[in-house]
């Protein structure tokens, strides 16, 4: 379905609005160049994304749920399109739904199919040029290049690539330890400053996924924050595993000076989310955390967070949630420890957060009691 509408729209912020439906967002997604889309309003176009303000061109694996925008729309005071209703965003969808259902549906229909159709026009030619292009390439690189030269390179190619794969230490068990090399020429240049982690799993047959960072955020309104995101990808499991994805994700920039100044952010998926459904594609929309820490504190001189140009950062996904308060006790547990002992000293915190709570109720009956 495309946007909502409302008799009021004119006097919402640009922000709000889908730059190509013109309608409010619905499921809102946000290109590599700030413009937002409604998800569906995208859904059907290529690989490659062209947008249609600013044709700054995003790749559909480097869009991302807008989880910020989301939070502030549920405030919008909103004049119901068919009827003298009002009320918060938040409940709009759901009076459509029991007051207008038929028109609601029917309209929104009709919308997205004359978007799908706008779109399709309008991308006719532009693929009759690329595919002609692409032909042209393919003849000169075919006359051009010889057997032999392309099996060496073929040959070559598996070494190239491995390298950057040593910068990830990949798990089965739902963690990811990632050293990102050449940060500060990284956040500085504005080149190869979104990073993509190699996969890693929640078990030798669970979920697929993969880590996203944009040093110099995703946002030009969050620029000086490095935005961080968790990727579900596809795998051949997935058709057996438990959907929506339902976990606690963790996200950890070690200070190499002082474990208890890690900087650490968690969300709980949201299982509503198309993040977190069952991938269809390769990759899902990434979800995270969109100001993850300050690029300040990486540039600072001799930074507690910066070592010989680099920085870490781990990454762990959890199905039984860990309570915020414990969670620098967690990151600081030695990485070095076997995996299973990590996990015993995880337990153990938290069963200690739980029967907390507990010792300090029956201290105040045996006070009650006593006291009687």
């Amino acid at each position: 379905m495309a946007g909502f509408d409302c008799r009021n729209k004119n006097t919402m912020n640009e922000k709000y609005l889908c730059r190509s439906c013109n309608l409010l967002l619905r499921d809102p997604v946000q290109l590599l160049c700030g413009h937002r889309f409604c998800q569906a309003c995208i859904d059907s176009q290529q690989m490659i994304l062209d947008c249609i303000l600013c044709h700054e061109k995003t790749n559909k694996n480097e869009m991302f749920s807008d989880r910020g925008v989301v939070k502030d729309m549920t405030k919008l005071n909103i004049w119901c399109f068919y009827c003298q209703w009002t009320g918060e965003f938040k409940n709009y969808e759901n009076h459509l739904m029991m007051k207008h259902s038929n028109r609601f549906v029917n309209g929104n229909v009709k919308n997205n199919a004359f978007s799908q159709i706008r779109r399709l026009i309008q991308n006719v030619d532009e693929c009759r040029k690329q595919f002609r292009m692409m032909m042209e390439m393919s003849e000169r690189i075919l006359s051009q290049t010889s057997p032999d030269k392309t099996s060496i390179e073929e040959q070559n190619a598996p070494d190239e690539r491995l390298p950057q794969q040593e910068n990830c230490i990949a798990s089965h068990d739902g963690t990811l330890l990632w050293k990102i090399d050449n940060v500060l020429s990284r956040l500085n240049g504005n080149n190869n400053s979104v990073l993509t982690s190699s996969p890693f799993y929640t078990s030798p047959s669970g979920y697929k996924m993969c880590a996203r960072i944009y040093l110099n955020g995703n946002n030009i309104d969050q620029s000086t924050y490095a935005s961080i995101f968790l990727i579900l990808m596809h795998d051949n499991c997935n058709a057996i595993l438990k959907w929506p994805f339902d976990f606690q994700v963790i996200f950890c920039l070690y200070n190499l000076n002082d474990s208890k100044r890690h900087i650490i952010e968690s969300f709980q998926t949201d299982i509503k989310s198309r993040s977190f459904q069952r991938p269809r594609s390769e990759m899902n929309i990434g979800s995270g955390i969109p100001k993850f820490f300050s690029s300040s504190i990486i540039q600072q001189e001799n930074s507690p967070y910066v070592c010989n140009d680099s920085i870490y950062i781990k990454i762990m996904v959890t199905e039984n949630s860990i309570p915020v308060s414990i969670l620098p006790k967690i990151m600081s547990i030695d990485p070095a420890l076997p995996v299973y002992i990590q996990q015993e000293m995880i337990q153990k915190e938290t069963d200690k957060y739980n029967i907390q709570p507990c010792q300090l109720k029956l201290t105040l009956k045996l006070r009650q009691i006593c006291n009687k």
